[in-house]
């Protein structure tokens, strides 16, 4: 043991000064790294049954050798089928500890593929996920890539390692680094810049990673806790296509027998082993926002209602397949896959979604409209508003008269007021003495939101919403020609002097290179945005342009102003990262394997 602690030392030591900052709770950032325990030999881990040496088998973790530059070890692998069961790795240390898990890059065979493992402490209720998001070095050379786990007081509790779902993974090492007092308090502290917003996706949070419980679904957000995101947007999948067991809507998938993939087959069948279980998705991630302080918002998403062929049996709303009649109709009589909100049976669906949604006391409700347009068309409805406000045939004028805008931002406020009095109704009758929130993902430029109905100059001056998050991804917006492009001006301008703040968002699988949000974020932060939005972020995620990391290190600390601008300069913290020199059979060389085939 001496003389692992003496390796780690030296290797503290050289990777230390090649860098010149750390991402908080970085091992090489504590003061006692030095005294650092390292866990090599992964062969100790119980049950030995779930253990095999030589040819792998299905269930089993199989035990291979690894070597650095200073380590030598035996490592945990299997790959994305083996479905092994959970392992536990003795622990003596005692006191409070940073621990992490080292992860090796997983080879594709020529280029690196995704992996993953799930890792806690005995006794935490939740999993954390956890990857190795780095590229392979030159030659093929595998890395491993340091990922924290926790900070915790250690009592001689094992650490419980178990796979990912459909993911490969090779833990090569587990290492605990002592705290002082104060590490312990400032590591465990909440960030003092809760300003940012995060959407989830009613969908994807699921489908992946097939939970059978509420502890499962709730590894979602676990990291999330000591971020700078203040506010969960919790998107319920669809408009009445939910995630939860629902007396108004249906939930996707609902009596499907044929799935376009198994993956929708997957997350079906998983909402309906909850459902069976007594187990609420929405309650679970309302509870967990609830224990981290942060702010819970059911958002809809208003296109959400049917897809077409192959998706015809997923996306399958109850109501619009029952309602035919009050489908959004185009101005030459070609039904849509959308249900039109000039329909005043339509519109009062909606509000008792959100009505049984309520009973969980949520901090507010809201739309994201960028999923999606159309909202109406020239259904008759529409038509027959449309010759009340203006007596005219809206069929005789062009798409784009601002008449039929006017239509309908008059058919939208009155939604807007139906759903405030709902929540205004709501909260008297709960005894609630906080006032129900609306928040909004509204379109980048002034334009989109005119033509589609969204008035908000006229929602912000009446108290319909509070706060806006500008989203440039949109169909049918002008999005196609300024890809990116967010018109902040304009949302500052129309919401000065008033209660209502407006968001730009970026979206977590497409930030650009890691400089470049930081530059982005930095400007907005500058300019007195009060924050950033993030579209579906998830903590174990690399980089979408494959920089080195985990992108939720920098989207989870968009609050930070003056970190923004000094890493828009020198660019942000990488993780602690070990080449290999040999993996397995693997003596990484100039001579890369898998030439011959």
């Amino acid at each position: 043991m001496r003389r692992i602690i003496l390796a780690l030392v030296l290797v503290s030591l050289s990777l230390t000064t090649r860098a010149a900052e750390h991402f908080k709770n970085d091992s090489r950032s504590f003061s006692q790294s030095a005294d650092a325990v390292l866990h090599l030999d992964l062969s100790r881990v119980e049950p030995a049954s779930a253990l095999i040496t030589g040819r792998r088998q299905k269930g089993r973790w199989k035990l291979i050798p690894f070597e650095t530059a200073e380590w030598k070890g035996t490592a945990l692998s299997i790959y994305g089928a083996t479905n092994p069961p959970m392992v536990r790795l003795p622990l003596s240390e005692r006191g409070w500890h940073a621990v992490y898990l080292g992860l090796a890059t997983t080879s594709g065979g020529f280029n690196i593929g995704g992996n993953g493992v799930r890792a806690r402490l005995a006794g935490e209720p939740v999993f954390k996920r956890l990857a190795n998001n780095l590229a392979l070095l030159p030659s093929r050379r595998a890395v491993i890539q340091e990922c924290l786990l926790t900070i915790a007081e250690l009592k001689g509790q094992p650490l419980e390692i178990a796979p990912l779902p459909g993911l490969p993974a090779t833990v090569c090492y587990v290492r605990t680094v002592p705290l002082t007092e104060a590490e312990v308090k400032a590591a465990r502290a909440p960030s003092p810049h809760r300003s940012s917003i995060a959407t989830f996706d009613g969908h994807s949070w699921i489908w992946p990673f097939k939970p059978t419980s509420a502890e499962e679904l709730a590894e979602e957000f676990r990291g999330f806790e000591d971020s700078d995101v203040g506010k969960w947007w919790f998107q319920v999948t669809g408009s009445d296509l939910v995630c939860y067991p629902s007396k108004v809507g249906n939930y996707p998938g609902q009596g499907t027998e044929d799935f376009p993939t198994g993956a929708y087959a997957a997350y079906t069948r998983s909402l309906e082993t909850l459902f069976k279980r007594g187990v609420n998705p929405l309650k679970v991630a309302r509870d967990a926002a609830k224990a981290q302080g942060a702010e819970f918002h059911v958002m809809l998403r208003p296109g959400g209602w049917a897809g077409s062929m192959p998706y015809e049996e997923t996306f399958n709303s109850r109501f619009y397949a029952e309602h035919p009649e009050w489908r959004c109709i185009d101005r030459d009589g070609t039904p849509t896959f959308y249900m039109s909100y000039a329909e005043p049976e339509v519109r009062r669906h909606l509000i008792e979604i959100f009505r049984e949604t309520l009973e969980l006391q949520p901090e507010g409700v809201g739309f994201l409209f960028n999923r999606g347009m159309p909202l109406m068309l020239w259904e008759e409805a529409f038509c027959r508003r449309f010759r009340e406000m203006h007596q005219a045939d809206a069929k005789s004028v062009g798409d784009d008269d601002p008449r039929i805008h006017a239509t309908r931002a008059a058919i939208m406020t009155d939604f807007m007021l139906e759903v405030r009095a709902l929540l205004d109704e709501t909260a008297t009758r709960q005894g609630r003495r906080e006032r129900y929130k609306i928040s909004l993902g509204t379109f980048a430029k002034e334009a989109d939101n005119q033509r589609w109905g969204l008035d908000l100059p006229n929602w912000i001056q009446h108290g319909l919403v509070d706060d806006l998050a500008t989203t440039w991804f949109a169909y049918h917006t002008s999005f196609e020609k300024t890809p990116g492009q967010v018109d902040m001006d304009y949302y500052r301008r129309i919401t000065k002097g008033t209660q209502t703040r407006a968001y730009p968002m970026v979206i977590a699988w497409k930030t650009g290179k890691p400089r470049e949000l930081c530059e982005k974020a930095a400007a907005w932060l500058g300019q007195g945005d009060p924050g950033i939005a993030v579209w579906d972020p998830q903590v174990h995620k690399g980089w979408p342009d494959n920089s080195p990391g985990n992108v939720f290190d920098v989207l989870g600390h968009l609050g930070h102003q003056d970190d923004l601008r000094r890493w828009a300069k020198q660019g942000p913290p990488t993780p602690l990262a070990i080449p290999l020199t040999r993996l397995d059979d693997n003596h990484f060389s100039r001579w890369f394997p898998n030439t011959g085939f």
